[in-house]
């Protein structure tokens, strides 16, 4: 089937619209929403489902809301090799018309309800209804996959492909093997029915048998157990009776050694006494000695510091005479230094009454300049207020002009030109609109032998009375340009009135005057602040007469001469009254100075000479304060001293006192020879001592006292040891006949031999059944082989050509693998499978499309084809995907009809050769 045109009239919110469809390549439908995009393939639907007739709501649904008006659509189509012409109208003047045209050029009609029987007829004779659904995604469908397993074209191409029946076994063998199978197994393969319950009877009399089997072995590993546990309680007894005596023999030599050992402790015991007692006499002599000592050291620095005591108070007394001549000397350069800073200011303030006037007096002239410069920038801000062009409206006024320029240009390029001449003696009439003359104003008339050139974008009359009339009229372009020219004209006008001039020369000139006025006027104000930059002259003029007590009367007058002397202001000292006082007696030999100069180099200078007497006394004040402060810091050094010596000699003199008391209370003690005596006779006690603990040392050594304690430990826990190791023996022996008595009553043997002839038994049932069993699945796994390998062979060529596709798109590492119903169950990309359900859903609307573009593909040769339609498809891939896909749809309609409904035409622009269909509202 091929689809070659739809028409919808009165369709939902569709007035009337044709849309026609190119029956072989890709064709994109683009629209925005609730353009009527949808609308088309639901109308086809339609158009073959329900009768002109019919109560149906969904022909209700498709008629306009609030319009009395009857739905109505046509389609031409490609059907079986015939083509078909089918209208239908619902609801008011219901009407069913079908033209065929077969592949002969005979054309047969039909009307009413024998049209639509005839069409619904031939469209389920050559539609497969299974393949129509597939192949056709309606909105909010894109990411179903398809399951074409029921689709008879398909199913037929790709037997027809492959080369294999489809049906690989008779079926009532297949029902029966498989009935068969089923008594003795799962579906999975596990075991089932009297099978399995063999294989749990099996399994526990094999249980059983191995129990009892081993309850024997158990009471033969005890049989075996006690005789060994007899013969090593025997051999535990043997040993711990022989390792008892040796016990005892080393308990007696102990009991013998004992009184060695407490012999040697008790002469240990005298030795330490005697050693303690010869410490004492010992310590005592030494402290006799030191005392001795410390007497004799304390006396001779008492003396040394009594010497040094009197020398520092004599070096005392000197550098306090020392610090009152330094100080007395200080005190006369501070009186100099006073007086020389005196000079200095009064030199000071005449030099800065001098700076003063002649500051005055720059100041006078800078405020004139100042004067000026603010005159011109008042005239330049007032001629850069008259000016309105600035850049920006320069530009634009450039910009219209040009605009005018080149839309006349294109309207001369554009509209005809008519060159009209008169030759005779009658007059020729001009007349018209949208007429322009290249050299001016058109003429009403032309004179003889007179030429006009005319542009005409409108309409131009040419008439020649009683005679002839010739009219030009341009077509739409000439309108579109003369509106252009007129456009662009006003937008002149607009902006030259706005500029207040009359052409963009003028402009220009005052664009210029504005930027001189402008750079004058940044000058100025340049100018002013240099001016200003130390603040208002004015200002700076009024405190500085204020200082120099110039009235406002004679300002001018003071500003070009030299300020008066201030010598003679009131309450001020001169320099000649300070140091010619009667009462000055500090420099006798004191000239009077010079009378103050009246220039402002004199007084510097004067004020130079003043600066440096004083820092000539400056440096003396200073090198007095530094001969004072060091004679200060040495009486103090030496005053501090003089008092470390004093506290040094008590300090000495008190130590003496106590050492002297010291030595005084020990001999009243114990005197001097007493002590050396008491010393020498603790020194031979302990000597005689430490032979005795030798001699008791060599006969404890002899007869080995030191080891025996240990020897009968160590004896006495081997025997401890030996005693809990027979112990250990009796008790598994014991427990070990006791099991052997138990299993005698309960009959070993006899459970053994019963269970392994119940074993045999069940074994032997159940080895003719899994003989049957094994036979079973052999014939049902055989079959199932060969079903496989034609099922393999069958769906191959549906697989093939969806991994070719998809290759296209992801890579030569694309495979996928398909289930019974012919759908694609996994994927596999990059050595990665998955189920379909664990991709994304771009990747699982991505291979939707490629599976439906591959079915399109088996069947395009056949009768049974059917156009793929897609609508709003391709909403979750990205960029780079869109145009694989792009390319594989375009590929796509080299073999069928590709339709593609979006209203994101963006998705499908890297469809190569699609031709694209605009809907507009």
């Amino acid at each position: 089937m091929r689809l070659h045109s739809l028409t919808l009239r009165n369709f939902r919110g569709v007035k009337d619209r044709t849309v026609r469809l190119p029956a072989l390549g890709t064709t994109v439908v683009v629209g925005d929403n609730e353009v009527g995009k949808s609308s088309l393939v639901e109308a086809f639907g339609l158009i073959f489902d329900l009768p002109d007739d019919s109560k149906s709501t969904r022909i209700r649904d498709i008629q306009p809301v609030g319009q009395d008006v009857a739905p109505e659509v046509t389609a031409e189509l490609t059907l079986g090799g015939r083509e078909l012409t089918y209208t239908k109208r619902w609801l008011k003047n219901r009407s069913t018309e079908l033209a065929v045209v077969d592949s002969t050029g005979r054309r047969t009609a039909w009307t009413g309800r024998e049209a639509h029987n005839e069409a619904e007829r031939l469209f389920h004779e050559y539609v497969d209804p299974v393949l129509w659904q597939t192949l056709m995604v309606s909105q909010g469908q894109s990411l179903i996959l398809p399951t074409p397993a029921d689709a008879e074209p398909l199913i037929t191409a790709v037997t027809a492909e492959s080369g294999t029946p489809v049906d690989g076994a008779s079926m009532p063998l297949v029902s029966a093997v498989e009935h068969e199978y089923l008594r003795y197994w799962t579906r999975g393969g596990r075991a089932t029915g009297d099978y399995a319950k063999s294989e749990k009877a099996v399994a526990a009399a094999e249980l059983q048998a191995a129990q009892a089997l081993k309850a024997m072995e158990e009471v033969q590993q005890d049989i075996r157990r006690a005789e060994r546990l007899t013969l090593d309680l025997a051999d535990v007894d043997s040993r711990l009776a022989d390792h008892l005596t040796t016990v005892e023999e080393v308990r007696e030599r102990k009991q013998a050694t004992d009184e060695i050992l407490l012999r040697r402790d008790t002469v240990r015991s005298k030795a330490e006494t005697a050693r303690a007692r010869l410490v004492n006499h010992t310590r005592t002599r030494e402290e006799r000695e030191r005392l001795l000592d410390e007497v004799e050291r304390f006396t001779k620095i008492d003396a040394e510091l009594a010497e040094r005591r009197t020398d520092a108070d004599t070096v005392a007394k000197a550098a306090a005479e020392t610090v009152q001549a330094a100080e007395a000397a200080l005190a006369e350069v501070i009186e100099l230094k006073d007086i020389r800073r005196t000079d200095v200011q009064d030199a000071e303030r005449r030099v800065s009454q001098l700076v003063d006037q002649a500051e005055l007096e720059r100041l006078v002239g800078q405020q004139t300049e100042l004067i000026d410069v603010r005159a011109r920038i008042v005239t330049a801000a007032a001629i850069l207020d008259k000016i309105k062009v600035d850049d920006g409206l320069f530009a634009a006024l450039e910009d219209a002009r040009a605009a005018v320029v080149e839309a006349r240009a294109a309207l001369a390029a554009g509209v005809p030109e008519v060159v009209v001449r008169r030759l005779g003696a009658e007059p020729v009439e001009l007349s018209g609109k949208g007429v322009e003359a290249s050299a001016g104003r058109v003429p009403k008339e032309l004179g003889f032998d007179e030429t006009a050139e005319l542009l005409v974008s409108g309409e131009l009359v040419v008439g020649v009375p009683g005679q002839l009339e010739v009219t030009v009229r341009a077509g739409g372009e000439a309108a579109t340009l003369r509106s252009r020219v007129d456009d662009a004209v006003r937008r002149e006008k607009e902006l030259l009135k706005k500029a207040g001039v009359k052409d963009v020369a003028a402009a220009r000139e005052q664009l210029r005057r504005a930027d001189t006025a402008s750079a004058e006027l940044q000058e100025a104000r340049r100018t002013e602040k240099s001016l200003t930059s130390a603040g208002d002259p004015g200002e700076r003029i009024a405190v500085l007469t204020a200082r120099l007590g110039i009235g406002a009367d004679d300002e001018d007058e003071q500003s070009g001469s030299k300020q008066a002397a201030v010598e003679g202001v009131p309450g001020q000292m001169s320099l000649f009254e300070e140091f010619a006082s009667p009462l000055d007696t500090l420099f006798d030999d004191f000239e009077l100075p010079a009378p103050p100069p009246d220039d402002l180099t004199g007084a510097q200078r004067q004020l130079d000479d003043a600066r440096a007497e004083l820092a000539g006394v400056e440096r003396l004040l200073t090198e007095a304060e530094f001969a004072a402060a060091q004679a200060r810091k040495a009486a103090d050094e030496d005053r501090s001293e003089a008092q470390q010596a004093r506290a040094r000699s008590e300090i000495a003199g008190e130590r003496l006192a106590a050492a002297v008391d010291a030595l005084k209370a020990a001999r009243a003690v114990l005197d001097d020879d007493a002590v050396t005596a008491a010393e020498a006779e603790a020194m031979a006690e302990v000597e005689a001592v430490l032979e005795e603990l030798t001699a008791v040392q060599e006969q404890a050594d002899a007869a080995g006292a030191d080891q025996v304690a240990g020897e009968l430990a160590d004896a006495l826990a081997v025997a401890t040891r030996m005693q809990g190791e027979r112990d250990t023996l009796r008790d598994a022996l014991r427990t070990t006949e006791g099991r052997l008595e138990q299993s005698g009553r309960d009959g070993m043997a006899t459970r053994r031999d019963v269970a392994e002839l119940e074993l045999a038994a069940i074994r032997s049932e159940h080895e003719s059944l899994q003989r049957r069993a094994e036979a079973a699945r052999r014939v049902y796994e055989t079959l199932g082989r060969h079903r496989a390998a034609a099922q393999t062979k069958y769906s191959e060529p549906l697989q093939t050509r969806i991994e070719a596709l998809g290759r296209s798109v992801y890579g030569p590492s694309f495979k996928i693998w398909l289930d019974d119903d012919l759908a694609v169950a996994e994927r596999e990309l990059d050595g990665v499978r998955l189920p379909i359900e664990a991709l994304s859903t771009g990747a699982q609307e991505q291979l939707a499309i490629i599976t439906r573009l591959a079915i399109s593909h088996l069947v395009s040769t056949g009768d049974g084809s059917v156009p793929v339609i897609f609508d709003d498809a391709l909403g979750w891939s990205d960029k780079a995907r869109l145009r694989d896909m792009g390319a594989l749809l375009g590929r796509a309609g080299d073999h069928g009809q590709v339709i593609i409904l979006t209203c994101m035409p963006d998705r499908y622009e890297y469809v190569p050769k699609a031709t694209f269909i605009k809907l507009d509202g």
